[in-house]
């Protein structure tokens, strides 16, 4: 079937459709992009393309890639569509939009797309799809600042994380499905607000503010590679008084042993829909054997347990062991999350132990 031409609205459901792929979890009922790195790929022929925003929530920064060139970013979308530079050469092209920011900034609300040619074929999907699940890491919480500085959407950086530098080591699609601080078992310590809802439960959502278990798990959506990056927050027990400024122990340290159940639970669960993926499980760079306390020894601890995680689950689950970001000349970003640097040497970490198991 042939696409309309020439400034005719291209509709994403009629039979142009397949002209048009979104890229991670995002719920074809509502086109909401909220989780870090959604988007869409598609290609056209023309001289420009325009994608129309049906509404926005919040906060949100994107990149849009042209012909796998040099990101055009956008720190917040505003306005009713997303554009292509209009004096774009004639001919065809691919355009590839992500988002750089995490649900909790906002949600874009994906429309119909329009072209001043015809709409073509998507680029290419990858043969092999990676799944990073995690927390403010994964997301690229104030990957693009530098410290002292506060994140905001603007400065999270999704395609840039560990997890999508990974994926296109691999020649792999890649989504995230991560919420900052969140935890495996236990949320970030933040006395004075409770908040219950963990990743577990969080990784059913379709779309980050969707329901819990409203995600179908479609078979071609079907990850390789399951990394997961939880537990820096399950972790953290030292809280903040906002008057004083001291520090205090909000409540008591983790338990390892509850950490090590937490994970066999999350991965058996994730194995019963996911059951010939290959899953990673890492150490969390921002953990380290000094701090709280040295008696702590927490980047120790949390490797410990999960390898006794992984003796329990057998076949087919991996360690891998991120070490203690280097936090000197100030190679961190915002609130002391790793920087582009630190992401970049994440990502060949876990490159080289994934290419270990897999072919």
């Amino acid at each position: 079937m042939l696409c309309l031409p020439t400034f005719l609205l291209v509709l994403l459901d009629l039979g142009c459709a397949q002209a048009t792929r979104y890229l991670g979890r995002v719920n074809p009922a509502t086109k909401e992009l909220t989780w870090s790195g959604t988007g869409l790929v598609f290609s056209f022929t023309g001289t420009s393309a325009d994608v129309s925003l049906r509404s926005v929530s919040g906060t949100n920064s994107i990149e849009m890639v042209i012909d796998d060139g040099t990101p055009i970013v956008t720190d917040n979308v505003v306005g009713s569509s997303i554009a292509t530079p209009s004096n774009l050469t004639e001919g065809t092209h691919s355009v590839l939009i992500r988002k750089k920011s995490e649900a909790l900034f906002g949600s874009i609300f994906i429309g119909d797309i329009s072209t001043s040619g015809t709409l073509g074929n998507s680029t290419e999907t990858p043969s092999r799809r990676l799944q990073i699940i995690g927390d403010s890491i994964s997301v690229g919480y104030g990957l693009d600042g530098e410290y002292p500085c506060t994140n905001t959407a603007a400065l999270e950086d999704a395609p840039q994380t560990y997890g999508a530098l990974t994926a296109r080591n691999l020649s792999a699609d890649w989504d995230i499905v991560a919420w900052s601080g969140k935890g495996l078992v236990r949320n970030i310590v933040n006395p004075g607000y409770e908040d219950d809802v963990l990743m577990p439960e969080i990784w059913t959502r379709y779309g980050a503010n969707d329901a819990n278990d409203s995600y179908t798990f479609p078979a071609a959506d079907a990850p390789d590679v399951v990394v997961i990056n939880l537990g820096t927050n399950d972790f953290s027990y030292v809280a903040t008084n906002s008057t004083t400024g001291a520090t205090y122990a909000a409540r008591d340290p983790i338990s390892p042993a509850v950490y090590t159940a937490g994970i066999v639970n999350f991965v058996q669960i994730i194995q019963s829909h996911y059951a010939d993926a290959d899953i990673f499980i890492t150490s969390s760079p921002l953990l380290s054997d000094t701090y709280p306390t040295a008696e702590d020894a927490q980047h120790t601890t949390q490797s410990n347990a999960i390898i006794e995680a992984i003796k329990e689950l057998g076949n087919k689950t991996h360690f891998v062991d991120f070490p203690t970001q280097d936090s000197s000349n100030n190679n961190i970003g915002c609130d002391y999350h790793p920087s582009a640097s630190t992401h970049e040497s994440m990502a060949v970490i876990l490159t080289a132990a994934i290419q270990d198991i897999i072919s």
